[in-house]
């Protein structure tokens, strides 16, 4: 990374090593194969040296994989969720779709040959996937978000509904699905451990890790990990818990001892806000507070607003955030909502009399009155994904499409387009108004560009960052709403001190550049 002459760049926190970390199986290896969801990458873990290695880039096939298990022969299976996909990867690296057409495919477990596949969606099924390529068979409908399972010591085949707060046992061979337990906090993880016996992770605030024995709970964990996804366990009877929402892994030893392998961290960050002497981030699933080198977690609420966090902004005491549908306001517990039924919301400022809200899916910048009237303050846009305001109110927006940073100007009718300020620009994200400039994320370049709205001029403040640019393969969107693969933004907010944050999303920390 590179810096303009007179300013300097330094980093709020270390980057994420683990991107949405979820499915995770012991690997031929002895290593712990690792998916994650939000990085579009599989990686492998060494416990014995704490090492960890990129299998599957995102640069690859996968676009979001969740859930993944080993064959008998070496061989890996991956379920990649939106794009509704199982892949397998030989022991020689080379991969290959084996199932299609499944709605959000999430769990997968393999057993003596079969392969097994459960749907993260309301009234999901759990199938038998046939690795040839010939059609799945249907073994049990009505799941309420299906998730990670696995055959038991009995046979039989183990998985949670996610949603009513369930596990449930089904014969592979055919038969009637049976409950087993009910009344569970989002159990998101069903698995034996090496003593045989049934352990239930769940997704709640503090990642409990159940003991179940003869249909009711007889032991409770706390692994501390919050939004947690999946867990393995290895032959010391040591459970490794993976985290959906924060990244990271940890190891709970079998005295209950709960220690932390890799750290987590932030899984984007999208929006970003002055918090301080630190930044506030909208993380996807959460909020978080970065500073002093440090990310904490301020809730997380993608179940709150419906929808995965994208924009963020500070208004009247507030915070405000988009969500791809709508707009938000409030704070962690109690959000009320400002907008809703919009095609792709994205960036949001503050502004005198209410907010500015780019719709980047209708080509649109909102208009949203404190009063919670709405208007179309500029259309015809291409691509709006970020807005900004100065002190004097004037608008500014990116649009990715056209490449442009523009002035907002309204016509005779009330609406209007803008004037173009900088062109050219390879994916202009996010923009904000500090010491008299436009600060701009031109993502597709890596740069961060000040731009003089008075003349014109553009010059290159920072270079070299690590924004992400989504593969053109990756779908936009699935029946399971949040559990898509976000596009990509990177934010830009002003600081207090005149410096500008940016929200450096290809490696998951923010970064101040300033003086």
């Amino acid at each position: 990374m590179r810096t303009a002459p007179g300013l300097r760049a330094a980093p709020l926190c270390p980057p994420n090593p683990l991107w949405a970390s979820n499915g995770i199986v012991t690997g031929p290896d002895g290593r712990l194969w690792i998916a994650q969801f939000l990085g579009g990458t599989v990686s492998a873990f060494d416990p014995a040296t704490g090492g960890l290695e990129t299998v599957l880039g995102p640069d690859g096939p996968l676009t979001a994989p969740d859930d993944l298990v080993f064959g008998a022969d070496g061989e890996l299976f991956v379920v990649d969720l939106p794009a509704g996909l199982v892949w397998r990867r030989a022991p020689d690296g080379a991969t290959a779709v084996v199932a299609d057409g499944i709605t959000a495919p999430d769990g997968i477990a393999w057993h003596r040959g079969r392969l097994f596949v459960n749907e993260l969606c309301p009234d999901g099924r759990l199938l038998e996937i046939d690795p040839a390529g010939g059609p799945p068979r249907v073994l049990a409908t009505g799941l309420a978000l299906g998730n990670a399972m696995e055959v038991g010591p009995d046979g039989l085949l183990y998985y949670p509904h996610l949603l009513s707060g369930e596990v449930w046992r089904v014969d592979p061979d055919g038969g009637t699905p049976e409950r087993l337990l009910t009344g569970l906090d989002r159990p998101v993880a069903v698995r034996f451990d090496p003593a045989g016996r049934l352990r239930i992770l769940s997704n709640g605030d503090r990642g409990a890790l159940w003991t179940a024995d003869g249909g009711r709970v007889t032991a409770t964990l706390d692994t501390g990990v919050g939004g947690a996804d999946n867990v393995v366990f290895t032959a010391d009877g040591a459970a490794w818990v993976t985290g959906a929402f924060h990244g990271g892994l940890v190891r709970a030893g079998v005295d209950g001892t709960v220690t932390t392998a890799l750290p987590a961290g932030l899984c984007g960050p999208w929006g970003v806000a002055a918090d301080g002497a630190g930044a506030l981030v909208a993380d996807h699933f959460s909020l978080a507070r970065v500073a002093g080198g440090a990310v904490t977690a301020l809730g997380d609420v993608v179940t709150e607003v419906r929808g995965g966090v994208r924009g963020l902004a500070r208004h009247h005491g507030d915070t405000v955030v988009t969500t791809g549908t709508g707009v938000w306001r409030g704070h962690p517990g109690s959000w009320n909502p400002l907008a809703d039924g919009l095609a792709g919301a994205t960036g949001v400022a503050s502004c005198r009399d209410g907010l500015l809200v780019a719709e980047t899916g209708a080509g649109r910048v909102l208009h949203l009155a404190d009063d919670g009237t709405a208007t179309v303050l500029a259309t015809g846009l291409d691509g709006p994904v970020d807005v900004a305001v100065d002190g004097t109110g004037t608008g500014y927006a990116t649009l990715t499409g056209g490449g442009q940073v523009v002035r907002l100007t309204r016509g005779p009718d009330g609406a209007g387009a803008g004037s173009v300020l900088a062109a050219g620009l390879h994916r202009p994200e996010g923009i904000a108004v500090a010491g008299g400039a436009l600060w701009c994320a031109e993502a597709a370049a890596g740069r961060l560009l000040r731009i003089d709205p008075a003349d014109r001029t553009v010059t290159v403040a920072a270079s070299g960052l690590p924004f992400d640019v989504r593969p053109p393969h990756v779908p936009a969107d699935c029946r399971s709403g949040a559990a898509a693969r976000p596009a990509p933004f990177a934010g830009v907010a002003a600081a207090d001190d005149g410096s500008v944050l940016v929200a450096v999303n290809g490696a998951g920390y923010v970064l101040r550049v300033g003086p």
